[in-house]
């Protein structure tokens, strides 16, 4: 920025410069040009009359070209300004981009080191006593088969907040709350086509209500990612077995 500064200042240097050389230069061209009027007024046509018209013309023409001389030169130090100028202008915008960006990313980072203390914080080992507690509740009285069950409603259910339940579920269970959720339900899916002869008559879409998926796409690829086989081919295999 401050480079910018004194490049704007020279440039009103160069400008005012050239407005003085002007100034000055018209000024010595007008007295030449009156001199030159009182010498070609004059009736005697004297040698020496001859020789000072000589000399003023030829001054007036040096003159005339040390001035253009100098205005090219002004003018190309001005335009060289000029470009500088915009150079500068292009470079500083550019240096306030990554600037931005600089704080932006330091923000961030601020920002994850932030929650990372936060999910690092220990819980008090009676809240997760308690919370493991009505895990082994929720699980025996079969509450994942409510198929709208959010973190934050069963966080509710259990008197607790979504933060610590799903960090112990995160650290005791090992696996996210959705997973959570969904292995059950497909545990329990297994045990009934294991058992349950009519269960095995199902279609897939009314497994899927029965377990408490909400569509009948969710709880293959729950089946899929928890067996490794297909509900189809669980099927088949558990039908194979039986009948044996």
């Amino acid at each position: 920025m401050k480079r910018i500064h004194i490049i704007i200042y020279i440039l009103c240097f160069c400008v005012a410069s050239l407005a003085k050389l002007h100034a000055a230069e018209q000024h010595t061209a007008k007295s030449l040009e009156v001199a030159l009027v009182k010498i070609n007024n004059q009736t005697t046509d004297s040698i020496q009359t001859r020789e000072t018209h000589e000399k003023l013309v030829v001054a007036l023409q040096e003159k005339q070209q040390a001035f253009e001389i100098r205005v090219y030169v002004l003018a190309g130090i001005l335009l060289l300004l000029v470009l500088v100028f915009g150079v500068l202008c292009f470079l500083n915008k550019r240096g306030d981009k990554r600037l931005e960006k600089i704080v932006s990313l330091l923000e961030k980072n601020s920002s994850q080191q932030k929650d990372s203390g936060e999910k690092n914080a220990k819980i008090d080992e009676a809240i997760v006593a308690a919370i493991l507690e009505n895990l082994q509740a929720f699980e025996k009285e079969r509450g994942f088969l409510m198929s709208k069950i959010t973190l934050y409603e069963f966080a509710k259910q259990l008197q607790t907040n979504t933060k610590y339940l799903s960090r112990v579920i995160n650290t005791h269970k090992l696996k996210s709350f959705r997973n959570y959720i969904n292995d059950l339900r497909v545990q329990y899916s297994i045990q009934k086509l294991e058992n349950n002869a009519s269960y095995r008559k199902y279609t897939i879409k009314a497994m899927a209500k029965e377990a408490g998926f909400t569509t009948a796409e969710s709880f293959t690829k729950a089946f899929q990612k928890k067996t490794g086989e297909t509900v189809s081919s669980f099927l088949r295999q558990t039908n194979e077995l039986l009948s044996e």
